[in-house]
């Protein structure tokens, strides 16, 4: 499996935006469950327009190929395909001259797996902070090892969804390095609250605005938006004060995923179970 990777990455990046794009409107066709869901998330959202639906699943699709790219080309390749917004660039340069924890906050649009590459490539030699990152391992051993070793590299520290490895974020920033984190992943059940997200409970993560009040870290929502070169990444921080609250902050949180996900809704992973009910999590009881 990770030989095919490896020979996928090989291709062009056009190419393989192409190829998964094919494969993404091909499941998108076939796979009447995941067209429904993406249906019924745009329409939550007020997405309804009819070109949003012709090329979501081209969308998901190069999501994904994009994603093998990203983790077995080399860093010069990857980045040569990378522009940083001028102003997002001046910000990260100013919160790292902070010296405190930071946390990186990227929902599912654009590529996310592009910031912690450029950010290790950029910052980690002349400040020796890293950044962790959390996956959530495959539930098949050869993926499982695949994934985690893709994603590690010099700056990099790849950390499964486990106890082992919060704790390992949390030492981290401690530590003063920074975090990056999917905030809009479903987590397990008794690691979220039930909070809206256009308008619908959504079972949301707290691990973000838990730590970030707990090491006093600063807090930065950055996404890297496709374009005709490869991506363009763009950040911005969320300097709203955080109550303790979780119920309210993780609300906060959700709102400002909304207002990314606005700016470039045809980027957005809208096949995605974002309101799925996590084995083991109580369903949000209904005000009567």
């Amino acid at each position: 499996m990770s030989f095919l990777f490896k020979l996928l990455a090989m291709l062009p990046l056009r190419v393989l935006q192409l190829l998964g794009a094919g494969i993404g409107y091909l499941t998108f066709k076939f796979a009447s469950e995941l067209r429904e869901r993406t249906y019924e998330n745009l329409r939550q959202a007020g997405f309804t327009q009819p070109h949003f639906l012709d090329r979501l699943g081209r969308g998901a699709g190069r999501q994904s190929l994009e994603s093998i790219w990203v983790w077995y080309r080399d860093t010069a390749t990857v980045l040569s395909r990378v522009e940083v917004d001028p102003a997002s660039e001046a910000l990260i340069d100013q919160v790292m001259d902070t010296g405190r924890p930071i946390i990186f906050m990227t929902p599912h649009v654009g590529c996310f797996e592009v910031l912690p590459v450029w950010f290790a490539n950029k910052y980690f030699e002349k400040t020796g902070r890293n950044i962790s990152i959390l996956y959530r391992p495959p539930k098949n051993a050869i993926l499982r090892k695949i994934v985690g070793e893709a994603r590690q590299s010099p700056g990099i520290e790849a950390c499964p969804t486990t106890i082992v490895g919060v704790k390992r974020v949390i030492k981290n920033l401690r530590q003063g390095h920074t975090f990056g984190v999917l905030p809009d992943q479903v987590p397990s059940a008794g690691d979220g609250v039930w909070v809206p997200f256009f308008g619908k409970e959504a079972y949301t993560m707290i691990l973000p605005v838990r730590l970030a009040k707990q090491v006093d870290a600063i807090r930065i929502f950055a996404w890297a938006k496709r374009e005709s070169h490869g991506w363009t990444l763009h950040a911005k921080e969320w300097s709203d004060p955080l109550t303790g609250d979780l119920e309210q902050d993780a609300t906060m949180m959700n709102k400002e995923i909304e207002d990314i996900i606005r700016q470039m809704p045809e980027q957005y992973a809208w096949g995605y179970n974002r309101y799925k009910t996590p084995s083991g999590a109580r369903p949000k009881k209904k005000k009567s």
